[in-house]
């Protein structure tokens, strides 16, 4: 028995692990193609890129062990159905149930590491991480112009939009646009029909030299006068050839490992976020109470105690100047009348703005909140896939990567829809945040739990195999 067992742990381990290899190396080149513009024309060296993506790969490991262990359960159970070994273990009365006890160990095994790597791992690589981005969107290279957008170029105080760029090395330019700031506020605008990039190793200045072009600068806040500022708004100059020093000392000294993000909710262990989700609510009461103070005493009310009947006419000056309309004439009236609707519309500005600020944060708490539950749902995935993978398996009898990895992608894309409708809802408060993590395990969970009671008690399967006969067939059609 223990030779059976062990030749099921290693038939498994054989297909999880190169499948294990082959997704984590898809996922990190998806991952590079995903962040490429970032990264792309940044001068940065392969070290820096390597960090770029080790960093990332807590998050793609805890998505890839789920999905190795789907497809290796599906194809080594798959391979011992196509070789009959799956019927001569049942000859022998080892059942479906005792196969799968001769993993259990290694799957309870990986599930409370996956839940150590995503308490651990995945908050240290997602503080890196971010904190690398961030770095190296700071760091803009000399002659590093994205076509089609503005670039900033925060040292020369410019907005620069290209349509093309050509030449050599990329550093000759077409159809130019720059926004120059004064003390952040765009000034001028210069428009060019062609330019040119210079650079000088010896020096910490690039030359960004313009031909054929015109200044339109804004004139209104050199004029005292009112008259002025309408006659002139602005002034237009043409030229042949004008010259832009760009110091980019600023820029080569960025960085790349200095960290100022460290608190956001994907970068904290379950100890840390239960603090920090904690700490919000404390806010949110402390910040609700002076609210309710200041719109009170914005209406002329001292104090409002609870389950108190208020009688708003009281405290309502419109109502009791308007109470007696001989005080006043016409004119007057509609002076306080107005006067009561500005201060009433005020006020509901004010509630509005506060309303939107609450909401604002009430979304950051759900994403805590969120991010707390999530920890636990990584160790049970690991355990749903195992309950899914090893039945289909066995139903479909095929150990290739044909037929299992077509029904591994179905589910696994199934089960990242799910997540992410689930984090949506969570974080925007549709439902309740620690239930919203839990969305895509509510609905494999029966899954598994279902084709594991089906497999077995040796029941058929007549639908699920009609459906995988049409999947075979569609695929043979497609390779034919």
């Amino acid at each position: 028995m223990k030779i059976v067992y062990r030749y099921i742990l290693t038939n498994f381990f054989k297909k999880f692990l190169p499948s294990f290899i082959i997704i984590y190396f898809i996922f990190i080149i998806q991952t590079f193609w995903l962040y490429y513009d970032e990264l792309a024309g940044k001068g940065l060296g392969l070290w820096t890129i390597f960090k770029f993506l080790i960093y990332y790969s807590p998050f793609v490991i805890l998505n890839v062990i789920p999905l190795s262990i789907l497809l290796g359960g599906i194809m080594s159970f798959g391979s011992m159905s196509e070789k009959s070994e799956f019927t001569a273990m049942k000859s022998m009365g080892i059942s479906l149930k005792d196969m799968m006890k001769a993993l259990s160990p290694m799957i309870i095994l990986l599930s409370i590491g996956a839940f150590i790597f995503a308490n651990t791992a995945l908050p240290y690589g997602n503080y890196k991480f971010s904190n690398l981005r961030r770095n190296i969107k700071k760091k803009m290279p000399s002659v590093a112009i994205t076509e089609g957008v503005f670039n900033d170029f925060k040292p020369a105080g410019i907005n620069i939009h290209v349509k093309k760029k050509y030449g050599k090395n990329n550093n000759r330019l077409k159809d130019i646009i720059i926004h120059q700031k004064v003390n952040g506020i765009p000034d001028k605008v210069i428009i060019a029909k062609k330019g040119l990039f210079k650079s000088d190793p010896d020096n910490q200045l690039i030359q960004l030299i313009l031909y054929d072009g015109n200044f339109y600068e804004d004139q209104t806040r050199q004029q005292k006068n009112a008259g002025d500022r309408k006659k002139h708004p602005a002034m237009k100059t043409a030229f042949k050839e004008h010259i832009i020093n760009i110091d980019v000392s600023s820029i080569n000294k960025v960085d790349l490992d200095k960290t100022s993000i460290s608190a956001a909710h994907h970068m904290l262990n379950v100890i840390d976020l239960k603090k920090e989700i904690d700490t919000f609510k404390k806010k949110n009461i402390q910040k609700k109470e002076n609210f309710t103070e200041e719109l009170l005493r914005r209406i002329n009310v001292k104090n409002i105690k609870k389950k108190q009947t208020v009688n708003f006419k009281k405290y309502n000056s419109i109502y009791r100047i308007l109470k007696d309309t001989t005080l006043y004439d016409t004119k007057a009236l509609s002076y306080l009348y107005n006067r009561a609707v500005q201060k009433a519309e005020a006020l509901e500005k004010f509630s509005l703005r506060k309303a939107e600020y609450f909401k604002k944060r009430n979304r950051i708490a759900n994403k805590y909140k969120h991010s707390f539950s999530e920890k636990f749902t990584y160790p049970v995935m690991v355990i749903i896939m195992f309950l899914v993978g090893i039945p289909l398996g066995a139903i479909i009898k095929k150990g290739g990567f044909g037929i299992s990895v077509v029904l591994g992608i179905i589910i696994f894309v199934t089960y990242y829809i799910l997540s992410m409708l689930g984090k949506n809802a969570s974080e925007e408060g549709a439902v309740f945040p620690y239930l919203g993590a839990w969305f895509a395990t509510a609905v494999l969970l029966p899954l598994g739990i279902y084709l594991t009671y089906k497999a077995h008690n040796d029941s058929e399967f007549a639908q699920i195999s009609n459906l995988i006969e049409k999947i075979k067939q569609f695929l043979k059609k497609t390779n034919s």
